[in-house]
C-alpha cells in the first residue's frame, strides 16, 4: 500500500531533505522512525529537495508499506519518535502510482525578512540590516519582471542536473506584513535548485539600487546571470503549499499556523 505523509519541519538542524553522508537529513529521520515502528526498512520519496536550513510548513512524502496500525495511531507513534523539529500531521492512502514529487503541480514558497533583530526567531527569519533603505516600489517592479519569465537559467545554481530551466510562475509578490516585516511569496509548477533565494537576492539588490531593473530583465529574458547575484540565507525560506490533482485540500491555511508570523504573532 502506498501512503502520502503530510509534515512540517524546522530545517535548522538538518542538512536538507535528502539523505547525505555529511549529516542528518529530514528524509533519514523519517525513514528511521517508520522502520522502528514497522521493523522493516523503508525508502521514502519527498515532494522536493529543500536545502540545509530551509523550513517547510507543508511538505509531502510517499512510501510503500503494509501498516498493521490504525493510521491515526501510526501518526501518534511517529510523532513520539520524531524530534521536536519534525511534525507529521497525517498519512493518506493513495493509489500505487501516486508520486509525491512528480505529481505535484503547484508549489508555493515564502521568504521572510525582518528589519528587527529578534533573538527568538534568529533561525526562522532573515534579519536584514539594510531593511530601512529598501525601496518597496522597486521590489514590486522587480517581482513583476521575474513573474513574466519563462527560462530561469540565470536564477539557478550552476552545478545542477536539470534538462531545462523552464518554470511556469503562477504568482510572485512582495507583501509588507508589519512595519518591519516583508515576505516574498512565489508559486510555480516547479523550482530550480537555489532559484527562490537568488530571486529574493535580486529583488533586494534592486531595492537597494545595487542592481537595475534592466539587469534583471536581461537576466530573465536573455539568460544572462547577474553580476551581483546574491543567494540570500536559507533560514528565511519556507515551503508553504504543495498541491496534487488527487488531494483536494489546499494546505495554505494549515501551513500558515506553523510559520513565524502565524496566528499568534499579532
Amino acid at each position: 500500500m502506498r501512503y502520502f505523509g503530510s509534515i512540517a519541519f524546522n530545517g535548522t538542524s538538518f542538512v536538507g531533505w535528502q539523505n547525505q553522508p555529511n549529516g542528518v537529513s529530514v528524509q533519514a529521520t523519517l525513514e528511521k522512525a517508520i522502520a522502528t515502528i514497522t521493523q522493516k526498512k523503508v525508502n521514502i520519496t519527498g515532494c522536493g529537495r529543500t536545502d540545509a536550513g530551509v523550513h517547510a510548513s507543508c511538505f509531502y512524502f510517499h512510501f510503500d508499506a503494509e501498516l498493521n496500525y490504525e493510521l491515526g495511531h501510526f501518526v501518534f507513534k511517529m510523532n513520539a519518535l520524531l524530534p521536536d523539529s519534525i511534525y507529521i500531521e497525517e498519512l493518506i492512502p493513495v493509489g500505487h502510482e501516486a508520486h509525491a514529487r512528480f505529481d505535484a503541480h503547484h508549489r508555493t514558497y515564502r521568504y521572510y525578512i525582518s528589519g528587527i533583530k529578534n533573538p527568538f526567531k534568529i533561525d526562522q527569519v532573515f534579519w536584514f540590516r539594510q531593511f530601512k533603505q529598501l525601496d518597496i516600489e522597486i521590489l514590486t517592479e522587480a517581482a513583476k519582471i521575474l513573474a513574466n519569465g519563462e527560462d530561469f537559467y540565470a536564477f539557478s545554481k550552476t552545478n545542477t542536473d536539470v534538462k531545462n530551466y523552464r518554470c511556469n510562475i503562477y504568482g510572485l509578490s512582495w507583501c509588507q506584513l508589519f512595519e518591519n516585516t516583508l515576505v516574498m511569496e512565489i508559486s510555480a509548477n516547479r523550482f530550480l535548485r537555489g532559484m527562490v533565494r537568488l530571486m529574493v537576492g535580486a529583488c533586494l539588490n534592486a531595492g537597494l539600487g545595487k542592481t537595475s531593473l534592466e539587469e534583471i530583465h536581461s537576466a530573465i529574458h536573455h539568460q544572462k546571470r547577474l553580476e551581483k547575484a546574491w543567494s540570500v540565507p536559507a533560514h528565511g525560506l519556507y515551503l508553504t503549499d504543495v498541491r496534487y490533482p488527487f488531494l483536494n485540500e489546499s494546505s495554505v491555511e494549515k501551513a500558515y499556523f506553523f510559520e513565524p508570523f502565524g496566528p499568534f504573532s499579532q
